[in-house]
C-alpha cells in the first residue's frame, strides 16, 4: 500500500507544479485579474466568426497594442499629447465590435477633429467591476500619467455582495499569504469571480424580444431592490477610492452612468415589453431599471460630492433594440451615440481645463 501511495504522491506534486508553471507563464484566456495583479495580452490580433448578435459583424476584429488596451499604440514623444483612458467593463471594453467601432476610439476620433492632438484608449475588461478598475489603473493606466480617466461604472456592480470581501487594504494584507503567491488559487478566485458575473446574466446574448414576458412577484421585486440598497455603501467607498486614486497621480476623473435598453425608450408599447422581459437571470426589465437606477443615484450623487465631471448615459442614451443587442452592451449604432454624448459633453471640459492641448 505504501508503495502505490509513494509514487501517486510524487505524480500529483509532479501535475500541481507543472500546472502551477504553466499559469504563471500562460494564463487562462479570459482571465485578466488574477488576486492583485493585472495580466493582458499585448500586440495581439483575435477574430470573432459567426456572431449573431444584432447591430454587430457577423466578423468582428480585435486589436490589442503593446500596452494591451484596444487603440492606438502611445507615441514615443507625447510632447503636447492629450491623454485620455477609458476604464470599465464590457460596455466599455465592447469585445464584439470590431475595431474602429467601440466607443472610446470613436470618441478619440471625434475629439481630434482639427488636428487636436489627442489619444484615446480603451481600458474596458469584460467582466471587471470597480475592484478590477482600482487594481488596472495602479498595474496600466496611472502609469501612462493620463489626464483624464473616464469611468464607465455600474452594471457589474449589480447584486455583487462579494465584493464587499476584496477591500483594497484588506486584499494587500492577505497578497502577503502563501495563497496568493499560487498561480492555480489566483486563477481559481478569478474564475469564480468571472462566473459570478455570467450567472447574473450579465453576458452576451441576443434579446429575445418576441420572449413571453413574465414580470416577477412584488415579493420578488422588494428583495431585489432591499439586497441593492445595502451593497450601496460598499460601492460608494469603491468609487470614491477610485476618484482618489486618479487625483493622486494627477489624472482627472470623469463618472459615466450605466444606461440599459429598457431606459428611455420612447415607443410605449415596446417599453412595457422591455419591462416584463427577463433581461438578467431572475430580473424582468422593471425591477432591473430600479436596481441600476440605485447605483446610477449613488454615482450621481459621488459626482457631485466629489466635484467630479459626470455624463449621464442612463438618462441621456435613447434605449431600445437599435443601441442595444441586450441588457447593457452596445450595437455599432449605439456604440456612435455613445462616442458623440462624450464628445459633446467633454469638449468644453477639455478646452477649459486643458487649453494648452486644444488651442490651435
Amino acid at each position: 500500500m505504501v508503495r502505490r501511495v509513494g509514487p501517486a504522491l510524487l505524480l500529483l506534486l509532479f501535475t500541481v507544479a507543472a500546472a502551477e508553471v504553466l499559469f504563471r507563464l500562460w494564463p487562462p484566456l479570459g482571465i485578466r485579474v488574477q488576486g492583485d495583479r493585472i495580466m493582458l495580452p499585448t500586440d495581439v490580433d483575435d477574430v470573432i466568426r459567426g456572431s449573431a448578435l444584432p447591430g454587430t459583424d457577423t466578423v468582428i476584429h480585435v486589436h490589442r497594442n503593446r500596452l494591451g488596451l484596444r487603440g492606438p499604440d502611445l507615441p514615443r514623444d507625447t510632447a503636447g499629447l492629450l491623454r485620455i483612458v477609458a476604464v470599465g467593463g464590457s460596455t466599455t471594453e465592447c469585445m464584439y465590435l470590431s475595431d474602429g467601432q467601440d466607443w472610446p476610439t470613436l470618441l478619440g476620433a471625434e475629439l481630434s477633429r482639427g488636428g487636436r492632438p489627442i489619444w484615446v484608449n480603451n481600458a474596458g475588461l469584460d467582466g471587471h467591476s470597480t475592484f478590477g478598475h482600482a487594481i488596472l489603473l495602479e498595474d496600466v493606466v496611472l502609469p501612462l500619467r493620463p489626464h483624464v480617466v473616464l469611468l464607465l461604472v455600474g452594471a457589474n456592480e449589480l447584486g455583487r455582495s462579494d465584493l464587499g470581501r476584496y477591500d483594497r487594504a484588506q486584499w494587500r494584507r492577505r497578497s502577503r499569504s502563501w495563497s496568493e503567491h499560487s498561480a492555480i488559487l489566483r486563477t481559481w478566485r478569478a474564475w469564480r469571480q468571472a462566473r459570478t458575473v455570467r450567472e447574473s446574466g450579465i453576458g452576451h446574448r441576443a434579446l429575445a424580444l418576441d420572449a413571453i414576458p413574465a414580470p416577477l412577484p412584488p415579493d420578488s421585486q422588494r428583495m431585489q431592490l432591499a439586497r441593492e440598497q445595502a451593497l450601496l455603501p460598499r460601492y460608494r467607498a469603491r468609487l470614491v477610492a477610485l476618484i482618489a486614486q486618479c487625483r493622486a497621480q494627477g489624472a482627472h476623473p470623469v463618472l459615466l452612468t450605466q444606461p440599459c435598453i429598457a431606459a428611455n425608450v420612447m415607443d410605449t408599447a415596446l417599453t412595457r415589453k422591455l419591462q416584463d422581459l427577463h433581461l438578467l437571470t431572475g430580473t424582468d426589465g422593471r425591477t432591473l431599471l430600479e436596481r441600476l437606477d440605485v447605483i446610477n443615484r449613488m454615482t450621481r450623487t459621488v459626482a457631485r460630492e466629489q466635484e467630479v465631471p459626470l455624463i449621464d448615459l442612463a438618462h441621456e442614451l435613447p434605449g431600445g433594440p437599435a443601441h442595444f443587442y441586450d441588457a447593457f452592451h452596445f450595437t455599432k449604432a449605439g456604440s456612435v451615440a455613445v462616442a458623440a454624448l462624450c464628445a459633446d459633453r467633454l469638449t468644453a471640459y477639455l478646452s477649459a481645463r486643458f487649453p494648452q492641448h486644444l488651442t490651435h
